[in-house]
């Protein structure tokens, strides 16, 4: 999808430029593939904060990962503690992940139980309605 910004460049001067967007795209794929993922998928690793669970279909290959454990009983879990480790972070961490790969990675995308989300790479091809026609 692409919407024209238009940019000033002074005394009535425009310049149009396209900006692409493929997040709807992505977001759409994610929603498709994770039920599937989640009934049919093997977990790889299950060990410290992060659940592993991955399945291969055909040419394409699906890792999602969830959150698993609080901090371990060796991490100090005072409440200040964790306020000071989200203080550290430009942004807060995004939970949950999907990476599809279609011999490359092909797709990264994060988000978080709030909506919040961060399509971290997205290369369109064919690979895309293989993977909406699972």
């Amino acid at each position: 999808m692409a919407w024209p910004l238009c940019q000033s460049l002074g005394e009535g001067n425009m310049v149009l430029t396209l900006v692409s967007s493929d997040d709807d795209r992505a977001l759409a794929i994610r929603d498709h593939v994770l039920p599937i993922v989640r009934e049919h998928g093997t977990i790889e690793v299950q060990r410290s904060s992060v659940r592993l669970t991955t399945l291969k279909l055909g040419p394409l290959l699906l890792h999602h990962w969830t959150p698993f454990n609080d901090l371990s009983p060796d991490d100090a879990s005072s409440p200040g503690y964790r306020r000071a480790l989200e203080r550290q972070k430009i942004r807060p961490d995004l939970p949950y992940g999907l990476d599809v790969w279609r011999g490359e990675k092909v797709l990264s995308i994060l988000w978080e139980d709030n909506g919040a989300f961060e399509v971290a790479s997205f290369v369109r091809g064919p690979w895309e309605e293989e993977a909406l026609a699972l």
